[in-house]
């Protein structure tokens, strides 16, 4: 009687043991470029100190400072620069981001407004002219042949951090 206890006793205990160590989440490490929200703070009210008034100034209206994309988006975005970069053999993928603006005549959803767009890159074969004594920084070539990415929900200005 006391074998058959045990087994059951042991089997359970097993199976508590592997459904907790499948359980678990994987905790994720932010990146090394991940910053406090208050040094992000710090970074906005710097630019709109020695930035945002001149373009305000100039356009005559307060502009557009942040802009949201989706997570889902931007990792089909990631997904789509992953595998096609891996088509065109590049390594090293990256994303640019240019600031830009929407021509004021015009059907884009914010004319006139400040957006954001994203651009593929990929490491650069290196160029044998650029090279001596010092090391290079890496440079980083824009895929042109992939689209960019754009369409991103700007916040209607003020809308600070």
């Amino acid at each position: 009687m006391k074998k058959p206890l045990r087994l059951i006793v042991s089997t359970l205990s097993v199976i508590v043991l592997l459904l907790s160590v499948v359980s678990c989440e994987i905790k994720k490490e932010a990146p090394q470029q991940a910053i406090s929200l208050d040094e992000a703070d710090n970074l906005e009210e710097e630019f709109k100190q020695t930035r945002s008034r001149i373009l305000d100034s100039a356009l005559g209206f307060q502009d557009t400072r942040d802009f949201w994309f989706s997570l889902d988006t931007l990792k089909k975005y990631i997904e789509y620069v992953e595998y096609e970069g891996k088509k065109m053999g590049k390594e090293n993928l990256g994303i640019r981001i240019y600031f830009a603006a929407y021509p004021q005549q015009s059907n884009y959803p914010d004319p006139g407004y400040s957006t954001v767009f994203l651009v593929p890159t990929a490491e650069a074969a290196p160029n044998p002219l650029k090279q001596g004594f010092f090391p290079m920084p890496v440079e980083n070539e824009a895929l042109d042949s992939l689209k960019a990415l754009n369409f991103s929900q700007g916040g209607r200005p003020p809308n600070d951090l």
